[in-house]
């Protein structure tokens, strides 16, 4: 049994934490194949939007399967190798641009926050839970250190990171941590409807937005500006920017096709 899985459908990828019964924690199978997802979703043409998603009500994910990390740590020589045994790619500075959702109930803790701050959308269930306990642990954290700042300010990402507490989905949704709370059994489904809504539209304009408000927050404004207008020129010569045109002038909804 896959402990993560991945499914296609009308431009939506699915990419599911399939591990239940450990709370979704990450051990370097789950690393090893959530990687391997994830990059499947950015180099396929056909997949426009990703939500993250997983299985079970319990967790989203709890973090970091430690038992696992212990057991490695006790053995490795070294350090580098272990880090990059549980290390999640999503999570980089600047991964992919194309959308990327999280659907996120029960508990989002640790690594499992890290990788939902790693998204560029959270739809959390009135359940969820947040924390990011790494320091208890004697361990730091970084991605989701540089992430939550970013997306929640300095003061509430220092406030999860300092302290160590969890803290619950309505927190999350004052601080910005997360774009909407909904019942605990809606999650899913409204994420995935939020997906198919931006997979609906040009997937190649979505991707330049993105580009830009991503890129934005590392490079200077006119970098930043400079590389969104050459992908602009580019774009208005492609069948979507021509079909984007013609259905609003014969006002119908616009079929495209990603090219």
């Amino acid at each position: 049994m896959p402990v993560v899985t991945y499914a296609l459908e009308d431009h939506v990828a699915l990419i599911t934490l399939n591990r239940p019964e450990a709370m979704n924690t990450f051990n370097p199978d789950m690393y090893r194949e959530f990687n391997a997802a994830t990059a499947r979703f950015r180099d396929d043409d056909a997949a426009w939007v990703a939500v993250i998603a997983a299985a079970g009500e319990r967790a989203f994910s709890a973090g970091v399967d430690i038992k696992a990390l212990d057991a490695l740590a006790a053995s490795a020589d070294d350090p580098a190798a272990l880090a990059q045994s549980f290390d999640i790619e999503l999570e980089g500075e600047y991964y992919c641009d194309k959308p990327i959702l999280a659907a996120i109930q029960g508990y989002c803790i640790g690594e499992g926050l890290s990788m939902a701050l790693g998204c560029d959308l959270r739809i959390a269930g009135e359940g969820a839970t947040f924390a990011l306990p790494e320091s208890r642990v004697g361990l730091p954290t970084i991605n989701a250190a540089m992430h939550g700042a970013r997306i929640m300010g300095t003061a509430n990402a220092l406030e999860l990171l300092l302290l160590g507490e969890q803290r619950d989905a309505a927190w999350a949704y004052r601080t910005g941590l997360v774009n909407r709370v909904v019942p605990d059994d809606q999650v899913l489904a409204e994420t995935l409807a939020w997906a198919h809504k931006i997979a609906a539209l040009s997937p190649l304009a979505n991707r330049i937005t993105k580009a830009m408000a991503v890129q934005g927050q590392a490079q200077g404004f006119a970098e930043t500006a400079a590389v969104g207008a050459r992908r602009r020129d580019a774009l208005l010569a492609s069948h979507d920017a021509a079909e984007g045109r013609r259905a609003f002038l014969e006002k119908r909804a616009p079929r495209f096709i990603g090219a």
